[in-house]
């Protein structure tokens, strides 16, 4: 599998037509951030092939990716917050995070998987009987919102979710399936070729129409 900088390479060198220049306008961090969009239609695309295939929407096992360490901090009261690397994929009602554990570092010991609930279920679970050797959580944008009455901020989280792997990381593995990448491959170049052919604005004159040379 290549690294994020080999295929951002790839690009690069597909829009350009071959090794671009130190000033090129597309840099490497501008497809970096693109990445993210298509790796999203990549899951998206299996999430409904699935479906078509074996009758059961899911995504491959491949597009998954386990960040760990991550910080536990107080949010409210009984209410506790994990920041994520990145927003989840929007896959049904929360299935761009397959599962988050509670991990003690000094004993290594790791706690059941949270259970996810939707919006909806957060609007009247308060009240309901606890579920015995389990804790209920529920995603908001790159965040996650643990419930429980236990001091969590001593621990940290684990989270498996649909994700390239890490962003910050260009020499990271991209964990896609190998036969995800062409669609990916054909967003980026369509995106890619349609900013290079826009007209740019070469005269200085505080307007914003367009005059080329």
């Amino acid at each position: 599998m290549p690294t994020r900088r080999q295929y951002i390479e790839q690009i690069r060198r597909m829009v350009y037509g071959s090794q671009p220049s130190n000033d090129a306008e597309i840099t490497v961090g501008l497809v970096n951030q693109m990445l993210e969009q298509a790796i999203g239609i990549a899951a998206k695309a299996n999430y409904v092939d699935s479906l078509k295939l074996d009758g059961v929407a899911y995504v491959n096992n491949s597009f998954y990716t386990t960040f760990k360490s991550l910080a536990i901090t107080s949010d409210e009261q009984f209410v506790w917050k994990v920041t994520l690397p990145s927003v989840p994929v929007g896959l049904g009602t929360s299935e761009g995070i397959s599962t988050l554990i509670i991990k003690d570092s000094d004993s290594n010991q790791l706690s059941y998987p949270l259970i996810w609930l939707s919006q909806n279920q957060v609007s009247f679970q308060k009240g309901m009987r606890p579920i015995p050797n389990k804790l209920l959580a529920y995603s908001q944008g790159s965040y996650v919102f643990i419930l429980s009455t236990l001091l969590l901020n001593s621990y940290t989280a684990q989270a498996t979710m649909v994700s390239g792997g890490s962003s910050t990381d260009l020499d990271s593995t991209l964990n896609v399936p190998p036969d995800y990448f062409p669609a990916m491959t054909e967003y980026l170049k369509q995106q890619l070729m349609f900013s290079r052919q826009v007209p740019q604005d070469v005269t200085n004159d505080g307007l914003d129409a367009i005059v080329t040379t």
